[in-house]
């Protein structure tokens, strides 16, 4: 018999349910706070999607708001990653808060190569206060991008 990863295996199109329980606890309480979070602050539904990236392929999650991209949630068995593209203009605004946020945050901030005047960020979840900083982002990036 043949045991297909759940996220891996592009012909089955996996449930929201059962990306859930493919995340171990305590990860899936911060994959779950994440979407709840989204959902509410934006009015977003999740789109499961499969990618063939080879950055990391698999079953994903995207969020939009009024056609744009929120953020793209990775799920992995023991946490997930939150790919989130940020404009340059932000780094400012983000610099200043520095403080505030998770030394491992920071790094995939400052380790990110520009791309087209923006910051591909993959950023793993691991523990509440990256999942916490992954939300400031989120409204730091949309109150921008809303107010232009």
């Amino acid at each position: 018999m043949i045991v297909r990863d759940l996220i891996l295996d592009g012909l089955h199109t996996p449930t929201y349910d059962e990306i859930c329980q493919y995340i171990s606890k305590p990860a899936r309480i911060l994959w779950q706070d994440i979407n709840s979070f989204i959902q509410q602050e934006y009015k977003a539904s999740p789109k499961i999607a499969y990618s063939k990236c080879s950055g990391k392929p698999g079953w994903n999650v995207k969020y939009k708001k009024s056609n744009k991209s929120l953020c793209t949630l990775y799920p992995e068995k023991e946490g997930f990653v939150v790919l989130l593209v940020i404009t340059l203009e932000l780094l400012p605004v983000i610099e200043a808060m520095e403080k505030e946020f998770e030394t491992d945050v920071l790094e995939v901030i400052r380790s990110a190569k520009p791309f087209n005047g923006t910051l591909w960020l993959m950023i793993p979840v691991n523990k509440a206060s990256s999942l916490e900083n992954i939300k400031q982002l989120l409204l730091i990036k949309h109150d921008i991008v809303c107010h232009k």
